[in-house]
């Protein structure tokens, strides 16, 4: 959802400015829904592989603190122990709850390593396999339609006043929209 809030907001906001822009300078409606169509994809593009990149990089640092508490896992047993279990106490488990949970993790490295990633880190193993594309197409897809709200008064309205006004209007709906999770 994050993502989609992103490329909305963005789309919303930047689509207006341009719009007004074009309709200030006096351009005609057709010349405007042109270029606002252009940029809607442009930026839908550009909104897609900037999230992509963002999105690799994260699950990059991912896998860096993965790595780190795995090896930690092996190398100071002791230390990811005690830690776990304070923060295990920390989630409101008592001692005799902590001690069960970590006679089972122990015993499986790979079960105390996620323990340790989600307590410790506020990671799951999980986000790895998420497909790389949803979220980055996701703010795509936003920008790109949130961006056309803001062109549709100039296909409805004859006036540049009034297309401007009703353009300021639906980008802001739009963005309230977006803000209240209604999409």
């Amino acid at each position: 959802m994050d993502r989609i809030v992103l490329g909305g907001s963005d789309g919303a906001i930047e689509a207006v400015a341009m719009t007004a822009a074009l309709n200030g300078a006096g351009l005609q409606f057709g010349t405007i829904l042109i270029a606002g169509f252009a940029f809607a994809v442009a930026g839908g593009f550009s909104m897609f592989f900037s999230s992509y990149l963002s999105t690799r990089s994260e699950v990059d640092l991912l896998r860096i603190d993965i790595q780190r508490e795995r090896m930690e896992i092996e190398t100071e047993p002791e230390e990811e122990k005690a830690e776990l279990e304070g923060l295990l106490r920390k989630e409101g488990y008592n001692q005799n709850e902590v001690d069960v949970i970590m006679g089972r993790l122990v015993r499986d490295k790979e079960m105390w390593l996620r323990a340790q990633l989600k307590y410790e880190l506020r990671l799951h193993i999980e986000d790895l396999a998420a497909d790389p594309f949803v979220r980055p197409g996701s703010a795509g897809i936003a920008f790109f339609f949130i961006a056309l709200v803001a062109l549709v008064p100039y296909a409805s309205v004859s006036a540049h006043l009034s297309a401007l006004f009703l353009s300021v209007a639906l980008s802001l709906a739009a963005l309230f929209a977006l803000s209240s999770r209604i999409f």
